[in-house]
């Protein structure tokens, strides 16, 4: 699905606070946070990058210390297992889809549209968790953090194991070969990649996965590999 914005910053300010429920002071912050860099004509004028490097260190840091406090009792490594799942990619972007950040998100440059897809929307997000952390402060930012992520940490019972664990740990005790990822296709622009990755296991099957990085393809490949033992 394609969508056409133009730079109507009202409808942008008025639509902002009921999609993610947080209200910024700073709106030339937001617009930074929002305007992809597609977006933008001059590329050595653009935060977005730099708000969605620092937004994914702030998430990694709230859900951590979240993780350190609720689960006293686990490991590091359990703990680490946990923190590694619920920051990933996948887990963003699913809160991307709950918050329907698609109607919000700056896209097109003139008459040229770009598809919203699953990289650009797990990028805005940490934009604007770095956005929030720069307008609002710490506290702010966990809030926002954890009334969306909190229920999907407290989900697991036990330290999750993401699909290529749970494959390699699969063929391991059912004597096969450990499954070879193999990337064997990009296609999109530089600033909007879509990877796809072959995973197979000998004597066993194999299956194809993508995604906006190459991690993300080879999780999503290995998903469905084991969907199917």
């Amino acid at each position: 699905m394609e969508r056409e914005y133009s730079l109507d910053h009202s409808r942008v300010y008025s639509e902002v606070k009921s999609t993610i429920g947080y209200q910024f002071d700073s709106n030339s912050l937001l617009l930074d946070a929002l305007i992809h860099p597609s977006f933008i004509l001059d590329k050595n004028n653009n935060n977005f990058e730099r708000l969605e490097f620092l937004g994914d260190r702030v998430l990694g840091l709230v859900i951590a210390n979240f993780l350190f406090d609720k689960f006293s009792e686990e490991s590091e490594g359990d703990l680490a297992l946990r923190l590694s799942e619920l920051v990933s990619g996948k887990k963003v972007l699913e809160i991307s889809n709950k918050l329907d950040l698609k109607k919000i998100i700056l896209l097109t440059n003139g008459n040229r549209s770009i598809t919203v897809n699953d990289g650009i929307l797990i990028d805005t997000l940490e934009a604007l968790i770095g956005a929030i952390f720069i307008d609002g402060g710490l506290i702010k930012t966990k809030k926002f953090i954890l009334d969306n992520w909190e229920k999907l940490a407290l989900n697991y019972k036990t330290p999750p194991k993401d699909s290529k664990s749970l494959l390699q740990e699969w063929a391991m005790a059912n004597n096969f070969n450990m499954p070879i990822y193999e990337k064997y296709k990009k296609k999109g622009p530089d600033h909007s990649p879509i990877f796809f990755v072959k995973v197979k296991i000998e004597n066993f099957g194999g299956a194809t996965g993508e995604g906006s990085s190459k991690k993300l393809a080879e999780m999503n490949a290995a998903d469905f590999l084991y969907k199917k033992i």
